[in-house]
């Protein structure tokens, strides 16, 4: 008449074999670093410093106080901050203190009032993005001549940034 419920037994070695999934922390680049190079991740990414280079991410967060220069790709983008070449994404969102200066790439684009954007943006599908080729290995090296003909000889190879602020001098 009065009898327990039977309560579902967890066996100890199914639930040690099981750990409980922990939330992904982001990578932060802090505000006061400065990074020279690519950077590329399966994880998510926080920039709030500045970065001349080529980003990949699964979800690039750029903060109000950040500056890219070179292109950001990932699944999903959120720009608070500057960026200064191509952004590839599945989902782009830009809030209004957002400075944009190149082509938007994306499947889903939402843009407050007040972010600036120079550059085309366009729609494409997830298989678009998906089937973007990958570029491996170094950039071309970029020589540069002075009004006098000569040669730069420290040209390194670098990335759209760099051959942009050489190009300019």
């Amino acid at each position: 008449m009065f009898s327990k419920s039977r309560k579902p037994q967890t066996n100890q070695r199914q639930s040690a074999g099981k750990a409980p999934a922990k939330p992904k922390i982001p990578s932060i680049i802090s505000a006061d670093l400065h990074i020279l190079g690519n950077l590329k991740t399966d994880g998510d990414i926080q920039i709030d410093g500045i970065v001349d280079g080529d980003v990949e991410s699964n979800l690039l967060t750029i903060g109000d106080s950040a500056t890219v220069n070179g292109s950001v790709e990932g699944e999903i983008i959120r720009v608070a901050g500057t960026v200064n070449g191509e952004i590839t994404g599945r989902i782009v969102e830009l809030t209004k203190g957002a400075r944009i200066t190149g082509d938007i790439n994306h499947h889903s684009l939402a843009i407050e009032a007040g972010a600036f954007v120079e550059g085309l943006c366009r729609r494409i599908d997830h298989q678009q993005i998906d089937a973007r080729p990958v570029l491996e290995g170094l950039k071309p090296n970029l020589v540069v001549a002075d009004t006098d003909g000569k040669r730069d000889e420290n040209a390194k190879s670098g990335n759209k940034a760099d051959k942009a602020k050489k190009a300019a001098v």
